[in-house]
């Protein structure tokens, strides 16, 4: 289908900025990418406001049952925590964001890529797999897995906030699901820049060969995540979607490998701890961090930064009637101390 669009002159300069740094072949992929980044915040809203309705009606069972489905073989041998011995790779010196883009708005997703990473290298014995294989295994996993969460997701009554499936390929159209996973969790190569969760997380890394196929490969500080015990995946506890040893590793990890990431975080907590606390006013925080970014930037990564923390019980989330208001936990509170003294 096809459509005539005016673009405003600055707004087209941005997008020539892009392909001339050979981030995207046309603007038609530029397009295309944008869109689908805007379909993907605006559904994320929806998807998560019916949620929170339609879990009204449904049954709530206790914590402590049991609703686990039964996993594939490969998707036992592809999670397993037996890691032990994986070859790793180095980080090779391109370029990559300092920062995770709004639509990474979960971890537990480049927990899964991790491990699927880890496991495939074993089972080659290599350290470099092919990155078209490791992002098909890890999407088609991650749904697998995804669609027994989201049950459990509704079964507990989960709200908006603590949906452990959320960003995860569970959509109803499962190749669009999948493919944006693979791009925004596994990550992708685009001439000497690569993308994505995992990569910007320095989590995985990746090269050429010979015949020009792109390679990923996991590094020590992904092979150290992956081999953490996980309770959705390890232990089928769903009463969180990260053990404590993982948020303290990624805590560690952040503040001290993830610059622009910790800096977010920070701009965040020190907003939210002086009372700007909700999502309109801590846009306002986000837009600080660069002013290069549009609006419609500046909400989506509130959203995923806001997102992520979480996840890693940085913040609570309060909604009172249509307000909603965020509260800094504890662990928050020690966290910006921590990220004050290192000036993140």
């Amino acid at each position: 289908m096809r459509y005539i669009v005016d673009i405003p002159p600055e707004l087209a300069e941005e997008m020539n900025k892009q392909i001339r740094s050979g981030k995207y072949k046309s603007p038609q992929d530029f397009m295309i990418a944008a869109m689908q980044n805007q379909v993907y915040i605006e559904s994320q809203e929806s998807v998560e406001a019916a949620s929170e309705i339609s879990r009204s009606s449904e049954y709530s069972a206790p914590a402590s049952s049991s609703f686990a489905a039964p996993m594939t073989k490969t998707v036992i041998q592809l999670l397993s925590s037996d890691v032990a011995n994986v070859k790793t790779v180095p980080l090779k010196n391109f370029q990559r964001p300092s920062l995770l883009w709004g639509q990474y708005n979960r971890f537990f997703p480049v927990k899964i890529v991790t491990r699927v990473a880890a496991n495939l290298a074993k089972e080659y014995s290599a350290d470099y797999v092919l990155l078209g294989e490791l992002q098909e295994k890890s999407a088609q996993i991650a749904r697998e897995l995804g669609k027994v969460i989201e049950r459990k997701d509704k079964q507990l009554g989960r709200k908006r906030g603590t949906i452990i499936s959320a960003g995860l390929p569970i959509g109803r159209e499962q190749d669009k699901a999948k493919s944006r996973f693979k791009n925004q969790f596994v990550g992708y190569m685009a001439g000497s820049r690569i993308e994505g969760a995992a990569p910007t997380l320095k989590f995985l890394d990746m090269m050429k060969d010979e015949k020009n196929s792109v390679l990923a490969g996991i590094t020590d500080f992904g092979l150290r995540f992956a081999s953490l015990s996980n309770p959705v995946i390890d232990l089928e506890d769903y009463s969180t979607a990260l053990s404590a040893e993982e948020v303290g590793f990624l805590l560690d990890h952040i503040s001290s490998k993830v610059q622009g990431e910790a800096k977010l975080i920070r701009l965040i907590l020190a907003g939210v701890k002086e009372g700007i606390a909700t999502p309109e006013e801590l846009n306002e925080r986000v837009k600080a961090y660069s002013s290069d970014w549009k609006r419609n930037e500046v909400v989506m990564m509130r959203a995923g930064v806001v997102s992520r923390m979480g996840e890693l019980g940085l913040l609570e989330r309060r909604k009172d009637g249509v307000k909603v208001t965020y509260l800094l936990t504890d662990l928050g509170e020690k966290y910006l101390e921590r990220l004050s003294k290192l000036e993140a």
